[in-house]
């Protein structure tokens, strides 16, 4: 292949001068170096590689998970051109780079636990070390942008991302609310994330551009299905938040073999004395990354527009960077 092709990112396999043609063009639509090599070379090491498999337009997919941004579950095992061209580009995207972000994934392990406000919170406290961050809402009904009270302000949802299946970092990023310096994908009243493919997509260009980025999980990745694989695999830590007392022991109990067995899960315990916080984290065989006292005024200061970390001195504000300091993020 050459040199270039030891430096390309994706390599091409084969085919005949059109398909090459076709791959080349948004090879550099995506901005990613192509190599194309014959069909008897080794193996190329690379995030993607694509083999013409004898077929008009038909093209066999290795993407490499470990060289790529993201898992790689969802990636097809073939294309066909030209009418699966938004899914090769898609490909090409997610080659482009490695994932840069440290995933953060924020989960309640019931309703009422306040893990949304303490994503946001956790967010605000990366930049505020000088690190890029990014906070994406994962809930099916949406509802991020009116806790933030970003309701009016400009900028893309996930409503405006439906169709989309080839996100770019900078310009997703650029497109989106900022809060505090945070960018901010959520739903709005049209809801939550679209199709898996939109969202994936999504989430790999905001860990492509950014140095930390907070997932606000929804409680759907503890039930077995497609919330979970899709997106616990992203997160290299989850922070599980859960009340102190005999509900919020028993869901932390029931969260935690699902969230050990696909990453590094931490509880935060809100309410009751650290005594008893220590007694949960135990009796769910979890870490006890931080106990938070009840912050009183909080929900009433939401309603009038106090975001989550406003008040400097709250023991939310506080919790947010002893996580922080407790998970190496945003260093």
């Amino acid at each position: 292949m050459g040199r270039d092709g030891d430096e390309a990112r994706a390599v091409l396999r084969g085919g005949d001068a059109a398909l090459v043609a076709q791959v080349r063009r948004l090879a550099e639509l995506a901005g990613v170096p192509l190599a194309v090599a014959a069909p008897d070379d080794p193996a190329p090491g690379a995030a993607l590689v694509l083999s013409a498999d004898g077929a008009p337009g038909r093209l066999s997919v290795r993407a490499d998970p470990a060289a790529s941004a993201g898992p790689a579950d969802g990636a097809p095992a073939v294309v066909a051109l030209p009418a699966e061209a938004e899914a090769l580009l898609d490909l090409l995207v997610a080659a482009g780079s490695r994932q840069r972000a440290r995933v953060v994934g924020v989960l309640g392990a019931h309703g009422g636990a306040g893990a949304s406000v303490l994503a946001a919170a956790l967010a605000r406290a990366v930049v505020a070390t000088g690190a890029a961050a990014a906070l994406v809402d994962l809930d099916p009904a949406g509802g991020l942008d009116v806790l933030l009270g970003l309701e009016h302000d400009p900028g893309q949802r996930w409503g405006d991302l439906d169709g989309e299946h080839a996100l770019l970092p900078q310009p997703l990023a650029l497109a989106l609310p900022d809060w505090h310096l945070v960018r901010v994908l959520s739903g709005d009243r049209r809801g939550g994330p679209p199709e898996e493919a939109v969202a994936r997509s999504a989430v790999r260009a905001l860990g492509q551009g950014h140095d930390v980025l907070v997932l606000d999980l929804p409680r759907q990745v503890l039930a077995a299905g497609p919330h979970r694989e899709r997106w616990l695999g992203w997160c290299a830590d989850v922070v599980l938040v859960a009340r102190s007392g005999v509900r919020g022991a028993a869901a932390a109990m029931a969260a935690a073999p699902a969230l050990t067995a696909h990453t590094r899960p931490h509880l935060v315990v809100r309410g009751g004395e650290p005594t008893v916080a220590e007694e949960l984290a135990a009796a769910a065989g979890l870490d006890l990354a931080a106990h938070m006292r009840e912050e009183r005024a909080l929900p009433a200061g939401i309603e009038h527009g106090v975001a989550p970390g406003d008040q400097r001195r709250g023991h939310l504000r506080a919790t947010a960077r002893a996580l922080l300091d407790r998970l190496g993020v945003g260093r």
